[in-house]
């Protein structure tokens, strides 16, 4: 059985080399990332250790040492510069026993079926995980018409038909019916991760819910306190719940098992009696505080500038302090954000650790990341041209070395840089939403008060 995947490998525009007053320049170039970007997929594909020297790597319409220069080529024959540099795709084998021979075939069979017509390929086998896989690199500009690859799902469903057969040819497992994951890609490689995600969310706050009631119609009350709109007739063939800040609302069923209407008339008839009593006096206690002692909230408002509009954030998202999260509590104004939560803690280390409160400190952070970027991929460009001399295999080796170092040492500050970006883009949008909150409690003391 193979498990296939392909996707695009897109160039990182962050560091646009400006030809607009040389027109000539800028027909057919790829910018230094863009480049850089394709010149990372290559190597990966061909890396030594992975393939074993080279043993199994082809390359179909171009040459395996030139492919990065030959891709490049044809984008400067046709003028398409930018955008998506190449193709990924992967092919994986369950066999374990399958030698790196037949599986390095099969792969190359499936690249000359789909793709030699058009397009120039470099298919490597690599033999460094417990399944033998093959990658394909595929140049995004045809040389024969100079059209772009075009990535739809038709594609990928060729390309896993494609497999199948030849698997089966080759006498190797196939999943005969593939069962769908019944929500959408994106959602599922999120809850993969472990990120959050509307159903997630869904999820937790209907658990809170039924944690705290007994009936139907306490379950709806809860809901709606938190600012869910839900729909539980006994009339309707499906229960369904909209989270707050969308208007299409999710069938429960669809969130699993435990959220079928007979499986959540049984959960809360499996609640003890106590939980309306508990429930009160939680809310009791709440408002009877005693004690008014500083609390992380309280600290994060001693700071400034974006380090105080980033820390607050994730404190309201539930982030801060290091508690088990609870997306059902967060403010409703905050549920969009619930699935940005990585991010924004990277971005919030980022402005801690290089201490960066004010519009100034981020340029001038974002300038040094940007001349660090420069010298590295001056450095990388110089190995390369030495990686291609006549020199010693120590040297070229040592070379290597500093380049895989260079590359990711690159890595890091796009990275870095790209997080620059988004904290200039989100951090009034965040204060904004953090100034309703305010007002909000603001409101809700004033009210208790009276």
């Amino acid at each position: 059985m193979a498990v296939t995947k392909i996707w695009r490998v897109r160039g990182n525009a962050g560091d646009v080399i400006d030809y607009a007053n040389d027109p000539e320049k800028t027909i057919g170039r790829l910018t230094e990332d863009e480049l850089a970007d394709l010149a990372d997929v290559l190597e990966y594909a061909d890396d030594e250790v992975k393939t074993e020297n080279h043993c199994y790597t082809t390359a179909i319409n171009c040459q395996r040492d030139t492919a990065g220069e030959e891709f490049n080529e044809v984008k400067k024959r046709y003028g398409k510069r930018g955008g998506i540099v190449a193709i990924h795709g992967y092919q994986s084998f369950e066999e374990e026993d399958l030698s790196p021979e037949t599986a390095h075939d099969i792969g190359v069979k499936l690249a000359n079926e789909l793709w030699a017509d058009r397009f120039q390929v470099l298919v490597a086998t690599h033999l460094n995980t417990e399944h033998v896989h093959n990658h394909f690199v595929i140049n995004s500009v045809s040389f024969e018409d100079g059209k772009r690859f075009h990535m739809c799902t038709d594609r990928y469903r060729e390309m896993r038909a494609a497999s199948d057969r030849l698997c089966r040819e080759y006498e190797l497992s196939v999943i005969e019916n593939p069962k769908g994951r019944g929500m959408s890609q994106h959602l599922y490689k999120m809850e993969q991760a472990g990120m959050p995600t509307r159903y997630s969310v869904a999820r937790a706050a209907l658990d809170d819910a039924i944690s705290r009631s007994l009936t139907i119609e306490e379950l709806k009350h809860e809901m709606k306190q938190m600012g869910y709109q839900i729909q539980m007739s006994e009339r309707r063939k499906y229960w369904t719940v909209t989270l707050p800040g969308w208007s299409k609302p999710i069938r429960m069923n669809k969130l699993g098992d435990d959220y079928t209407k007979e499986r959540l008339i049984q959960r809360l008839e499996e609640n003890e009696p106590q939980v309306r009593s508990e429930s009160l006096q939680r809310q009791y206690n709440r408002r009877r505080s005693r004690y008014d002692l500083p609390t992380r909230k309280d600290k994060i408002g001693k700071l400034s500038g974006f380090q105080r509009r980033y820390l607050r954030c994730l404190y309201e998202l539930g982030y801060l302090p290091r508690y088990v999260q609870n997306p059902a509590r967060v403010h409703r104004i905050f549920k969009d954000e619930l699935m940005k939560c990585e991010m924004y803690s990277r971005e919030a280390r980022l402005l801690c650790d290089n201490d960066i409160v004010t519009d100034r400190d981020l340029f001038v952070f974002e300038k040094s990341l940007e001349g660090k970027m420069y010298s590295l991929n001056a450095e990388r460009d110089e190995l390369r041209k030495e990686v291609k001399r006549v020199i010693p295999e120590e040297r070229r080796q040592a070379a290597k070395e500093r380049i895989a170092q260079v590359t990711s040492e690159l890595r890091s500050l796009r990275s870095q840089k790209k997080l620059c970006a988004d904290i200039k883009e989100r951090s009034e949008v965040i204060e904004e939403k953090l100034a309703v909150i305010d007002k909000e409690r603001e409101r809700g003391r004033e009210v208790n008060r009276q």
